[in-house]
């Protein structure tokens, strides 16, 4: 029998812990890439890629009202949580996702100011902490500054951190 997949149907927007919803229009969560290397050592056929770490990430929201406290947030580190909503086409169950993101504010973009439309700011965050949980779940935690890269229950960077000492 053909499923229809749980589309994200809906989400909210949490800076400082004070609610956005119906004022957050958009939102992106980051994308994690690991970083590689290519290497081709002797007797391969063709190179390999090496995990270097992560690259950057970045998040951003949209609001459709300038927020006086959200346009100061530039140059502070107030935690951002994003909880996307799934829900399935054949009955109404749905999967609830928790995105915290924390880093530091570092872009206010301000729309072209038009008479008669609307004119939203556009927040960025640059991301050095990111958690996502499902349901309940952790499915990652990623702490650029502890050195902690958990997917799936696996720690990945625990026996470099431990033979850096600390």
């Amino acid at each position: 029998m053909m499923q229809y997949p749980r589309k994200i149907v809906n989400f909210n927007a949490f800076i400082g812990g004070v609610s956005y919803a119906g004022r957050a229009t958009e939102a992106k969560i980051p994308e994690v890439k690991i970083q590689t290397a290519a290497h081709r050592g002797s007797g391969m056929d063709g190179s390999s890629a090496v995990d270097m770490g992560l690259e950057a990430m970045q998040a951003e929201v949209t609001l459709a009202e300038w927020v006086p406290g959200l346009i100061t947030l530039p140059g502070t580190r107030e935690r951002m949580v994003l909880r996307p909503v799934a829900k399935a086409q054949e009955t109404n169950e749905a999967d609830g996702y928790i995105a915290t993101l924390g880093g530091l504010w570092t872009v206010v973009n301000f729309a072209d100011l038009k008479p008669g439309s609307d004119v939203p700011i556009k927040l960025t965050l640059e991301v050095d902490y990111f958690r996502m949980v499902k349901d309940g779940d952790e499915l990652f935690e990623i702490d650029i500054q502890a050195g902690k890269r958990v997917i799936g229950g696996v720690d990945q960077l625990a026996e470099i951190r431990d033979k850096m000492g600390f």
